[in-house]
């Protein structure tokens, strides 16, 4: 009597928990991700915000007194950090110097929209460098993150930890499949072989490890009936 099966419940069971464990870890990396890229965002807007102090009130005079090269000079000197993109300082909603510190590269539009591209901060520019001397301040500096190295993270990023999760998922799948195997799979199979090879089966024996579960119970269920069968 052919005692194969056509699909095995240790593949069955490799996929479901395979399967779940895919999820539940690709709900936690969109949420670590996410909090990362955050991260990473505000520490870009914390270097600008530190440099944008020293040069917030000189800036301010330059364009008190019209003197755009000086405030030209003042804001290429943030191009040292090293994350600036661009630069922006408007007057009464005018545009007044609009400089790109960094190369423009095509990023795409997803990547614009889940990563949240451009990273960017306003500050504002008052006279004398007191906001209680002035109520409207004289204009405003507009400071963006370099997009292309917010992308470059993000990307590294997911890579990084995709990667990572998908060799997690494989493992716990595997290591769970081989205990659900171990505990359930291999004694159900012991006796289904023993029952098709054997149709006087009289008696089921499973380990002393199953003796108080389902497989316990399955087993003293068959005896009793094979019990009441013979002595009927």
């Amino acid at each position: 009597m052919n005692t194969q099966v056509q699909r095995s419940l240790t593949l069955k069971s490799m996929i479901v928990f395979f399967g779940i464990t895919l999820l539940s870890l690709a709900l936690f990396l969109a949420i670590q991700f996410s909090y990362l890229i955050e991260q990473r965002k505000q520490d870009y807007l914390d270097q600008l915000s530190n440099a944008v102090v020293q040069i917030q009130k000189p800036l301010t005079d330059a364009l008190l007194s019209s003197d755009l090269s000086e405030a030209k000079r003042l804001l290429i000197s943030l191009k040292t950090s090293g994350i600036m993109g661009n630069a922006i300082v408007t007057v009464d909603n005018a545009t007044v110097m609009n400089l790109s510190f960094a190369t423009p590269k095509p990023i795409p539009e997803w990547a614009t929209y889940f990563v949240g591209i451009p990273v960017e901060m306003t500050v504002p520019l008052y006279a004398y460098g007191n906001a209680v001397l002035q109520a409207k301040p004289q204009g405003y500096l507009t400071l963006q993150v370099d997009p292309n190295r917010v992308y470059r993270f993000a990307l590294n990023t997911l890579a990084l930890m995709t990667t990572t999760y998908l060799l997690l998922v494989l493992i716990i799948a595997i290591a769970m499949t081989w205990c659900v195997s171990r505990m359930i799979v291999r004694p159900l199979r012991k006796m289904a072989i023993e029952l098709q090879a054997n149709d006087q089966v009289n008696q089921l024996v499973v380990s002393e490890y199953h003796h108080d579960d389902e497989l316990g119970l399955l087993a003293k269920g068959y005896n009793r009936q094979r019990k009441q069968q013979n002595s009927d």
